[in-house]
């Protein structure tokens, strides 16, 4: 047997609220999404010399088990690759690398232009916020 209930205008309000929370929720998840990044290719950086990686504008990434530590764009991935391995003038990467929680990656997202690789990284670094970039985009 279905029994009726009697609610108070206290609960219905209560209640009014909680259907009010869950829908904002539900649309701040919708907005919310990420164009996460699907890569085109990843490198173990122990490996100095390596075949595989094209002279074309791209994003980067140096990740390991713990995450991303940074996101970086180039016209010619080859050059950046080894000028990060050979010269490494940032030294959070360089401990970073160091200390990877397991092998250290660099992987990358091949970019139609220069300015394509700008606007990706900058969308990318505000969605990660790796902590070897210097550079943190905040505003849109």
């Amino acid at each position: 047997m279905n029994k009726l209930i009697k609610v108070t205008s206290k609960e219905q309000q209560a209640f009014g609220y909680l259907i009010i929370e869950l829908s904002k929720f539900k649309n701040s998840l919708d907005q919310s999404k990420v164009d996460y990044p699907v890569f085109d290719g990843s490198v173990n950086i122990s490996t100095n010399k390596n075949p595989f990686l094209n002279q074309l504008p791209a994003v980067y990434f140096f990740h390991d088990l713990r995450g991303i530590h940074y996101i970086g764009e180039t016209e010619n991935l080859r050059f950046r690759f080894f000028q990060h391995i050979k010269k490494n003038k940032n030294l959070n990467l360089k401990a970073a690398i160091l200390s990877a929680f397991g092998p250290m990656f660099f992987s990358w997202v091949v970019a139609s232009s220069k300015m394509d690789a700008l606007i990706m990284q900058k969308k990318w670094i505000r969605v990660f916020k790796p902590q070897c970039n210097e550079i943190k985009f905040t505003n849109n």
